[in-house]
């Protein structure tokens, strides 16, 4: 997985007087590095704690700090994974962060070329091109080799551990003792460390300059900037002159919480209540149908274009007008950070405090149904005689009409990775129940039950809270199986998942309901058809020996332990012709991600 964690951040601020901003600044930034250190220009501030105070002249050499920085922090350095640099008024959409790769140079690649090519205002200045020849005298940098150049914006950068170097330290080192300009330097030694584009990321940012910069005053253009357009940086954000936008910007970064919804269609009930919900944000997963009315609604909207530009080689392996595009939006998800991820569709009206269901005491009972692999779990909540689950298996309907549940209690609620909550009105069930009985149901209220992972319970992606990192990448769609099979198979999937790590299941009474978008039965039967004739072979395919892995004891230990074995079930449903070539690709993009 591709993340910063392990790496350090410097945050530079161009005059002392902003750091009454520090404190916020670090808490924006501290659960996506390993260490934040802030440096500054004089005058000292005594009241601000922790801060390296170098002269950089109001930003014109913020170069100055990395050699302070080398000679004062070596042990992290050889600690970390990478050095991340930023000033104050420069902010990282930490939104997408994740999804680029730690292993490549954040900067703008561009190629060094001879001085005299170069005009403009900052190469004419003493510390452009007059610096730069004084540069050239002196005897160390001559051993550098070095004798061409280029500019660019000096207020941030991203360097692999693998270039921090004492050259590259030397070379920061004798750029500033020259007093070349920042954004002279910075690109020059960059650009001389690797010139090679394949190890640069690829990424947008909004730099504004003169008057445009109060566009960057609006709340609409900052949600803009991170949630439509998905541009790395914004510049510059001043928060002393629009002390606003410290809270914009933990609305827009810091929620714990998200729902994923993929539509067609124009903004429903259901997606309305959610963005009214202040706890979660809102990720709007668009096809080629998609109106683009969600730019203009407080939601993080990834309409096509989005897709192909954070997800590219996924995005492209995914089929259009297909319900699996909602994979993209899960792992905008993941690579975020979210703590909950919760799937639903634009058609469940969320009930107020609709994801207590979540909550739950130290202790809970556990439901098995003693003679079956299979559990009608419908029939804990209902004594309806004749209702079971889509993806329930046809077969086990009169076979196993009473079930024989057995209960126990779970003593670690942290064991409860997935909850999947009942829906009022229409409940989830296949298009034979729907054409032959359809009986209207009555839920049982205020009841939930943990699942025994020795059964296999059908749910799916109507109502759905995801609760354990470790097993998010079971929430990848199937994509090349029917539209009514994909959900059902992604949780026979789950399940198995669930078994090999000893987690568990929850089921709850109704939290949402359903006014359900028009359905053909006959069209919903034709594609349920591959569910019915395929579900009870494939739980038999699911076991261990099966599978082909060795289930460690306890916890998984091994990282990868998830990867392979999400790996192999894709390899068994392929190899009993389940799925199609197409999802092993999906699968194996997906899950370098992971």
């Amino acid at each position: 997985m591709s993340n910063f964690k392990n790496s350090i951040l410097i945050v530079a601020f161009n005059y002392s007087d902003c750091l009454n901003n520090k404190d916020y600044i670090i808490d924006l930034y501290k659960e996506h590095f390993k260490k934040i250190i802030i440096y500054s220009d004089f005058p000292e501030r005594k009241e601000h704690q922790g801060v390296n105070y170098v002269d950089v002249q109001k930003g014109l050499y913020i170069h100055r700090i990395f050699n302070h920085f080398y000679q004062n922090y070596k042990e992290d350095i050889n600690s970390c994974d990478g050095l991340f640099y930023t000033m104050d008024d420069n902010i990282i959409n930490l939104n997408i962060l994740n999804m680029y790769d730690s292993s490549k140079i954040i900067y703008k690649y561009d190629q060094n070329r001879p001085l005299d090519s170069f005009k403009g205002w900052h190469w004419d200045k003493k510390w452009g091109k007059n610096a730069i020849y004084n540069l050239e005298k002196d005897y160390t940098y001559k051993g550098f080799g070095i004798n061409t150049y280029s500019g660019g914006f000096g207020d941030y950068f991203y360097l692999p551990k693998k270039y921090l170097s004492k050259k590259t330290f030397d070379l920061f080192q004798i750029f500033s003792r020259h007093n070349v300009f920042l954004e002279l330097a910075i690109p020059t030694i960059i650009r001389h460390i690797e010139s090679n584009e394949i190890n640069y990321n690829n990424y947008t940012e909004t730099i504004l300059w003169n008057d445009e910069r109060m566009e960057l005053k609006k709340l609409t253009f900052i949600k803009k900037i991170f949630n439509i357009e998905f541009n790395l940086f914004a510049h510059p954000v001043k928060f002393n002159s629009n002390p606003k936008a410290l809270d914009w910007l933990s609305d827009i970064f810091q929620k714990k919480k998200c729902v994923v919804i993929t539509t067609i269609n124009k903004p429903t009930e259901t997606i309305l209540k959610h963005i009214n919900n202040k706890e979660y944000d809102v990720i709007i997963v668009g096809d080629k149908k998609t109106p683009n009315d969600y730019k203009d609604l407080n939601c993080i909207f990834l309409n096509i274009e989005i897709q192909n530009k954070l997800f590219a080689e996924l995005s492209q392996l995914i089929p259009l007008n297909h319900y699996g595009r909602k994979n993209l939006g899960y792992l905008y998800a993941i690579k975020k950070g979210y703590k909950v991820i919760y799937e639903t569709d634009d058609d469940n009206i969320p009930h107020e405090n609709f994801d207590a269901v979540i909550n739950f005491d130290d202790t809970i009972e556990t439901i098995k149904d003693a003679d079956n692999q299979w559990i009608n779990i419908f029939k804990y909540f209902t004594n309806n005689n004749w209702i079971w689950p889509r993806g329930y298996p046809l077969s086990q309907i009169k076979k196993n009409p009473k079930p024989n549940f057995k209960f126990d209690n779970l003593k670690n609620k942290t064991d409860i990775a997935i909850v999947n909550g009942l829906v009022e009105n229409d409940p989830d069930v296949d298009a034979i129940f729907r054409l032959i009985c359809n009986h209207e149901v009555e839920w049982e209220k205020d009841k939930k039950i943990i699942v025994s992972n020795e059964n296999t319970c059908p749910f799916n992606t109507q109502n759905t809270f995801w609760l354990d990192k470790n097993l998010f990448l079971g929430l990848l769609i199937p994509c090349s199986v029917t539209f009514r099979y994909c959900d059902i198979l992604k949780g026979i999937i789950a399940n198995t998942l669930l078994r090999h790590n000893n987690k568990n299941m929850a089921y709850t009474s109704p939290n949402v309901t359903q006014l359900r978008n028009e359905h053909d039965l006959m069209q919903d039967f034709e594609s349920e058809i591959p569910m019915y004739l395929a579900n009870e072979n494939i739980v038999n395919q699911m076991s261990v020996d099966e599978l082909k892995i060795t289930t460690p004891k306890g916890k998984p230990i091994n990282p990868n332990f998830n990867k392979e074995l999400m790996l192999n079930i894709y390899q068994k449903l392929y190899d009993i012709k389940i799925i199609t070539e197409l999802d092993i690709k999906i699968c194996k993009k997906w899950l370098e991600f992971f």
